[in-house]
């Protein structure tokens, strides 16, 4: 009798829950950058690369002010690098903009609640990563102190190395905090954060096998 009654009493909780889930799409800029390390070189400069990103989430209410918000996103992600390193005597300079294409599930804990000028609302949790397309294109230019020349190049993000990749890892995961603010019951603009844990350079790979995405997204 009591497990019939706990029973009946969490079908109707979830029936409760599923009933008053709300749906939503936004809209992002997203400002990536990365973090990795790299030995053979005198000087380097990171810059942010701009993208966009683009996708779907549900609102699953837990209680009156806290809600669960998984979501399905397409999003850009890299960075553009610039470097200086001398081998035998020899200067090279090299320009890399590195850009990649993922698809990113999140699923993050959210607290809503009141403050100036209306409802708030601030949240953190996983998110993992697939990369689904990229590419790491730039320049090179070799000095020998004599002659000077450019070379141009392209590599795919997650080829192997012997298929013109880079040899990136496919799969990505880290942690995502937002803070936003409901700017009526149908809209809300928020900031976003996503911080990779996961070390995306294989082996062989680019600067010295250390690769973490890092990811900055304003969303409507």
């Amino acid at each position: 009798m009591k497990t019939s009654f706990f029973t009946a009493l969490l079908s109707c909780c979830m029936i409760t829950a599923i009933a008053q889930t709300k749906y939503g799409v936004q809209a992002s800029r997203v400002m990536s950058s990365a973090s990795f390390n790299t030995s053979a070189t005198d000087h380097i400069n990171k810059d942010l690369n701009p993208g966009f990103g683009a996708g779907v989430y549900a609102e699953i209410p837990v209680n009156k002010k806290v809600t669960v918000k998984p979501g399905l996103n397409f999003m850009q992600k890299g960075v553009k690098i610039a470097n200086n390193f001398t081998e035998e005597g020899t200067q090279f300079k090299q320009n890399v903009k590195a850009n990649l294409n993922y698809i990113e599930v999140p699923v993050l804990a959210i607290y809503n609640f009141k403050g100036t000028g209306g409802k708030w609302f601030v949240g953190a949790g996983p998110s993992a990563g697939y990369g689904i397309s990229g590419k790491l294109k730039g320049d090179l230019e070799i000095n020998d102190g004599q002659n000077s020349q450019r070379e141009p190049f392209s590599v795919h993000a997650f080829r192997k190395e012997n298929d013109n990749g880079a040899d990136f890892k496919r799969f990505d995961m880290g942690v995502e905090g937002v803070a936003g603010h409901n700017l009526s019951k149908k809209m809300a603009v928020q900031l976003n954060y996503l911080h990779g844990l996961r070390n995306i350079a294989n082996a062989s790979g680019f600067d010295n096998d250390k690769f973490r995405n890092r990811n900055m997204m304003l969303s409507l």
